[in-house]
């Protein structure tokens, strides 16, 4: 069974956390602090909801279907944080692939 650990394995791979439909965090692994992990549950929350406002209001003004956000990624100099369905993972950039990366973050975030 593939879990929140199968992303720390990935290159690159810092921490990840689960977090529910409400920002809750529900879990998580890796080098955050407890602390630091809940507020990171809530920011991606929040950037996941912002990201579901821009694909309705796309939806809306383009007349097409298929805006509805898969996921999200921020990316900064050094790491960045990459984003499926209530779980998120961190990543060093210079040590990433972000192919794996979103291929396992989608395995575990769609269990």
């Amino acid at each position: 069974m593939i879990n929140l650990e199968s992303l720390l394995s990935v290159q690159g791979g810092i921490a990840a956390l689960r977090f529910s439909d409400d920002g809750a965090l529900i879990e998580s692994v890796g080098e955050l602090e407890q602390t630091h992990s809940r507020l990171a549950a809530d920011i991606c929350y929040a950037n996941g909801r912002m990201m579901q406002q821009g694909g309705d209001m796309l939806m809306t003004l383009s007349g097409m279907k298929g805006w509805s956000p898969y996921g999200w990624m921020m990316m900064g100099d050094e790491r960045s944080i990459c984003t499926v369905a209530g779980v998120a993972c961190f990543v060093r950039n210079s040590e990433a692939s972000f192919n794996e990366v979103l291929h396992v973050l989608s395995e575990v975030g769609h269990q």
